[in-house]
């Protein structure tokens, strides 16, 4: 009996181990990340979409005078590649937000991915520069589906310790375009044709969806309405603004090309906020908008574009006319910038995931300040624009991220995609009007024979001066929200509080 007793007990032990062997080894396997859920593959594929879309205004950009050329068209027409490029993909960012929320990140990562690469393939295939345009346009909108869809996966898919680290890799791929998507184009063009800057993306975008096809779908809230006539007005707002923003570089407010497009934003405006008021699940949250924290974080990034893009748009100029740089040289001039916000992406993403977003928006913003008013008094020569430049990147990459990180911070879960989309048409605005409001700098010097480096040192002022108002509305965020841990993990870790 005490031999069966042994036994027993023993077999009931052993039992009892290998139940929770058996019951460990299950997690094991069910644990087991497959491929489509690691967050370092799902990091790989989104920054390649990100990467593709970002670089394609890039490698474009040498293509210009080959196209003006080869079309027979005229340079206005031909600039109006990149605007429409632009202005597209700025229009359709909130409404794709909401789209990823309800229908699910990953679908509408591939739409977005698909139909850049249609509008890739349409581009290769132009007649004139009318079709150029319409296909540039399809790029646009891909390229405003995938950056909220991406984002929003990326904060999805990463667990809470590294989201500042995976948002930096993909705000680094910006960067990174802009350095290798000229000499890409350059080669491109001289060796095989403009048309060849197009037939890239179509290897890359076809990878990214077939990629993209492992993922683990996520979603906001499935059961929102989708706000089509509310998106309409929104989508009519944003481009008559811009485009009649744009027509201010060419002609006065007065000019018919200019003041009914600037009517007809007002117009659509109100009648926006008139509808968003009504409905009961709007593209644009009035109520949510109008909190101090979220109008003056979007405000923020706005502002801080604009001096971020008059910098990266009008210096390559300020190179040649001012510091009578060489053409060549001038087209390289840009490298400390772009490589500053590369590592600093990356860098600034592990200091986010460390120390918050908010400390991080408070680290880089004076660091933007800093370099364009070392750009406004104190630039003589290349190496200390190369410096100031350098500063400014710092300052961009520290920043980026942590304004995708804090707005998503301030919207419920299952909208966290529309508030990136919002997020991202502000600072599109910005980055659209910043080359308009430089250009006023400089046609009032050509025009009235006055001293055009006065003129660069003035932009650079009003770039510097439009950072310190962010750097403010920064603070006013930090001030206003004084709402405990967030939903983001209840933690430090991405509010910076």
């Amino acid at each position: 009996m005490g031999k069966i007793l042994c036994v027993n007990s023993q077999g009931f032990n052993f039992v009892m181990k290998g139940d929770k062997m058996s019951e460990n080894t299950n997690e094991i396997i069910e644990n087991k990340k497959s491929l489509g859920s690691s967050t370092i593959f799902v990091m790989i594929v989104l920054a390649l979409g990100v990467f593709m879309t970002a670089m394609d205004a890039y490698i474009f950009v040498p293509a210009l005078p080959t196209i003006i050329a080869d079309l027979q068209t005229s340079l206005n027409w031909a600039t109006w590649t990149l605007t429409t490029y632009m202005l597209f993909m700025t229009a359709i960012m909130a409404l794709a937000g909401k789209l990823s929320d309800v229908f699910g990140r990953k679908k509408l990562y591939i739409i977005g991915v698909t139909t850049f690469v249609i509008g890739s393939v349409t581009a290769s295939l132009s007649w004139d520069i009318y079709s150029l345009i319409a296909s540039m346009g399809l790029q646009g909108i891909g390229a405003g589906i995938v950056l909220p869809s991406a984002l929003s996966s990326m904060n999805d898919s990463a667990p809470e310790n590294q989201r500042g680290k995976t948002m930096g890799v993909l705000m680094a791929m910006s960067s990174i375009a802009t350095i290798v998507g000229p000499n890409i184009g350059g080669f491109l063009i001289q060796n095989f044709g403009w048309r060849t800057v197009f037939y890239i993306n179509i290897p890359l975008g076809i990878m990214a969806v077939l990629l993209a096809f492992k993922f683990k779908e996520t979603y906001g809230n499935q059961d929102q309405h989708i706000d089509y006539i509310g998106s309409a007005l929104l989508v009519g707002t944003i481009a008559s603004m811009l485009l009649g923003i744009i027509g201010l570089e060419s002609a006065p407010f007065t000019d018919v090309s200019v003041f009914p497009l600037i009517i007809a934003a007002a117009v659509l405006f109100i009648a926006l906020i008139a509808y968003e008021k009504r409905v009961s699940e709007p593209i644009l949250d009035i109520d949510v908008l109008k909190k101090p924290k979220i109008l003056s974080l979007n405000f923020a990034i706005l502002l801080s574009g604009i001096g971020t893009f008059m910098a990266f748009t009008y210096v390559p100029t300020f190179a040649q006319t001012v510091l009578n740089l060489n053409v060549q040289d001038s087209g390289t001039v840009l490298t400390p910038l772009s490589v500053a916000v590369c590592i600093t992406a990356i860098l600034g993403g592990v200091l986010l995931d460390k120390f918050g977003s908010k400390r991080m928006l408070l680290l880089g913003s004076p660091l933007l300040i800093a370099g364009l008013f070392g750009l406004t008094y104190f630039v003589t020569d290349s190496t200390g624009l190369a410096i100031c430049l350098a500063v400014i990147g710092v300052g961009v990459g520290f920043t980026w991220s942590a304004f995708q990180l804090l707005m998503m911070s301030f919207m419920p879960k299952e909208e966290e995609a529309t508030g990136v989309g919002i997020l991202n048409t502000f600072k599109g605005v910005g980055s659209t009007v910043a080359p308009v409001i430089g250009a006023c700098f400089l046609v009032s010097a050509t025009s009235r024979m006055g001293n055009l480096s006065q003129s660069f040192s003035n932009l650079f002022l009003f770039g510097a001066v439009t950072s310190i108002i962010a750097l403010v509305l920064v603070i006013i965020v930090i001030i206003t929200d004084k709402v405990g841990p967030t939903k983001l993990g209840e933690s430090e870790v991405v509010t910076g509080k």
